[in-house]
């Protein structure tokens, strides 16, 4: 192995290096250890490599999770460079909270319409996994207080909605004509390990408070 990759693949296994890689920017890193830029074979053969020794995970053509890390970057982490200001949330999030007791096998995400050419929806298979991308007015995305709806877990490298955030957004989806989205089974969801307050300030500032009272009262 070539000094220039050796020092290469030491950067990548960081910790705090990317999560998420593409070619641009492993191009960039290269020609920060070099000085210069690389010819375009040389890094794909290294990139061949890699790939070859499961340091690094296909996601699509030019996009990779790193696995040089301790941590290596999840299909999650790569939900922001597929759609733009995508939060991961909904199954997702509920499921990995202990939440829902039925996850989702992909990852689903939010992203926020802005109006003008809509964002790419629905199912994304990648080579790493599959994910599922829902879009929501911006006002819906951003409703509440960023304590209250985003995860901000030190280790934690992509933006996550909490689990409150993440089942007033199913709900919202649930209730939109414009949405063919289920409500949530209430046999599979522990409200009991979400913060009720959090919850209810959540629902209230999405315009959601009558929705939710009533999901709960059904539920019940």
């Amino acid at each position: 192995m070539k000094a220039w990759q050796m020092e290469f693949e030491n950067r990548l296994g960081a910790a705090h290096a990317p999560p998420v890689l593409d070619r641009d920017l492993l191009a960039r890193m290269v020609r920060s250890i070099q000085g210069r830029s690389i010819p375009a074979s040389s890094l794909s053969h290294w990139l061949k490599s890699a790939l070859a020794r499961k340091k690094l995970t296909l996601v699509q053509r030019g996009l990779y999770l790193n696995g040089f890390r301790t941590k290596p970057g999840t299909l999650a982490d790569a939900a922001g460079w597929l759609r733009r200001d995508a939060v991961v949330s909904l199954n997702t999030v509920l499921g990995d909270a202990g939440v829902l007791n039925n996850p989702s096998r992909s990852v689903t995400a939010l992203v926020p319409m802005d109006g003008g050419a809509p964002p790419p929806l629905g199912r994304k298979p990648t080579a790493a996994g599959e994910l599922h991308f829902f879009g929501v007015p911006r006002r819906i995305l951003e409703a509440g207080a960023a304590a209250d709806r985003l995860q901000s877990d030190a280790g934690l490298e992509h933006v996550r909605a909490t689990p409150e955030k993440a089942l007033v957004d199913w709900l919202y989806l649930a209730a939109s004509p414009r949405s063919h989205r289920t409500w949530p089974p209430r046999a599979d969801v522990d409200i009991s390990m979400l913060d009720e307050r959090r919850l209810r300030r959540l629902a209230q500032a999405a315009g959601m408070k009558k929705i939710l009272d009533a999901w709960l009262k059904r539920s019940d």
